[in-house]
């Protein structure tokens, strides 16, 4: 007898639409096979060869394509527009106008069943049943995720023990940033983010390597504009107003999660003005002018507020999303962030409760 009943996983069922997946890198014949089966149209044998070179910036609807299971492809998005359905009512985006999407979870075919029936046997009385449920979830990895999630709470202890031990699998096998529980798609215009549920199924799409393919919304995880998010941008941070506690600076510049970024500051800030110039400092902050010399602070280290003035006054932080965690910059950052969103940037305050003078010239750069 079933210890779970069918009707009680209706709530599981809900909050598992969402968690993006990606899996290991794919060499190209693997990436052929990815997109292989929505080719309506193959080049002819008598068409020259595909362009070693990607195609030039500036080509409308150039852009790049990451699949779930971790391969990219870079394509002519060719879909005029795109349907979202929001709280606020339905909405249609011109594709020309959108500079990145990021995917919530859309199910392949028969994947959602899959994780109900596997979720419900969690609590069979035959063993063998159990065993197999949770070998299903694990193989279904952040598909599975949200339904796991959820199960933890279930009333019934051998269904909670099981989805506690598998979500502790789960989170040690995927990178925190595929496990995610928001049911919501975003897309992103140079005018605002719409978050929503995308309704349009499949994207049309041409390419050198494939031609033209019809790619299901549940088989990608984001798509990027190479024609303006990936963009340098120059920015100027005044230390007059971003060098207050909890006061930082959102810039346009998006982070995906994948690609690396290069950050690099000039100027100079005065942390304590009334002292005719005695404590001025680059963006490595005091502790980098220690001795008369400019340290270079130690590039992407984790801080936690309040910051340090006495050790940080003046150094130059980042944050990637609103809620990100904040990390350090100084006068040169370069890596590779797992984490998604607009960067925001932060001057640590002077340790004398005096409000900073001067600002930083900043260059982002998507390398």
């Amino acid at each position: 007898m079933k210890r779970v009943a069918l009707g009680s996983m209706a709530g599981v069922v809900l909050l598992a639409f969402t968690a993006p997946a990606q899996f290991g890198e794919k060499k190209i014949e693997e990436t052929k096979k990815e997109v292989a089966p929505f080719i309506k149209q193959a080049p002819a044998k008598s068409e020259p060869a595909a362009k070693s070179m990607p195609p030039d910036p500036g080509i409308p609807g150039d852009v790049e394509m990451h699949f779930l299971n971790g391969s990219t492809v870079r394509m002519i998005l060719q879909s005029d527009k795109l349907e979202v359905a929001t709280a606020f009512g339905p909405l249609v985006v011109p594709t020309k106008d959108i500079r990145a999407i990021d995917f919530g979870l859309h199910f392949p075919e028969g994947v959602e069943d899959r994780i109900v029936k596997a979720v419900t046997n969690l609590g069979d009385a035959n063993f063998r049943d159990r065993e197999q449920a949770s070998k299903v979830l694990i193989e279904l990895g952040p598909y599975s995720y949200p339904a796991v999630f959820e199960a933890t709470r279930s009333g019934d202890l051998e269904v909670s023990r099981r989805a506690k031990e598998l979500l502790k699998q789960l989170q040690a096998k995927h990178p925190k940033k595929d496990l995610k529980t928001s049911p919501d798609d975003k897309v992103i215009t140079p005018v605002f983010t719409i978050v929503g549920r995308i309704v349009t199924t499949s994207l049309k799409a041409k390419t050198d390597l494939f031609g033209d393919v019809d790619l299901p919304v549940a088989r990608m995880r984001s798509v990027r504009s190479m024609s303006g998010i990936g963009a340098d941008i120059d920015v100027v941070i005044d230390a007059a107003r971003y060098s207050l506690a909890g006061q930082w600076m959102e810039t346009d510049f998006q982070v995906d999660g994948r690609s690396s970024i290069s950050v690099t500051a000039k100027g100079t800030v005065d942390t304590w003005p009334q002292q005719n110039g005695q404590y001025i400092v680059s963006a490595n902050g005091l502790q980098g002018r220690a001795q008369g010399q400019n340290i270079p602070a130690v590039a992407g280290r984790k801080m936690t507020p309040p910051f340090n003035g006495q050790m940080n006054g003046g150094m130059l932080l980042g944050k990637i999303g609103e809620n990100g965690e904040a990390f350090t910059i100084g006068e040169r950052y370069e890596a590779t962030p797992e984490a998604e969103g607009k960067l925001y940037l932060h001057i640590v305050p002077s340790p004398w409760s005096t409000p900073s003078v001067g600002s930083y010239e900043v260059k982002l750069a998507r390398k």
